[in-house]
């Protein structure tokens, strides 16, 4: 080999290891592909919560010029939200779903629970 066809080859490996550094670098740098594509699914996330936000807000002002314009809306909030009732008016509260259903556990739990103390309490 002559000295010509060496110093093309080392050339060309200088070459070849500046190509894969540089490659390296790009994809897993500091400001690399992987970095990017975190950046981006980050920056889809926070588009989804403004937008999110956004319509709350949106809601939020509706609410806020019912409250201020349209009276039957405040009267309807006065008596859901603060109990509020017209003189001469009565209030029937009935319990709700989930009372009913905590209340029929309790009680199916109750006959056993007295079955167990009678038994307890009978002497061997």
């Amino acid at each position: 080999m002559s000295q010509s066809s060496r110093s093309q080859r080392w050339v060309l490996y200088a070459f070849c290891a500046f190509i894969v550094t540089l490659s390296l670098f790009t994809t897993f740098g500091e400001r690399g592909l992987l970095h990017l594509w975190r950046l981006w699914g980050e920056r889809r996330a926070l588009s989804e919560t403004n937008f999110l936000l956004q319509k709350e807000n949106e809601l939020l002002r509706e609410r806020i010029y019912r409250l201020r314009h349209d009276d039957l809306y405040l009267e309807k909030i006065a008596r859901e939200d603060l109990g509020l009732v017209r003189p001469g008016e009565i209030v029937y509260r009935f319990p709700s779903a989930e009372s009913k259903i905590d209340r029929a556990k309790a009680l199916s739990e109750l006959p056993s629970e007295l079955s167990r103390s009678s038994a307890q309490k009978t002497p061997p």
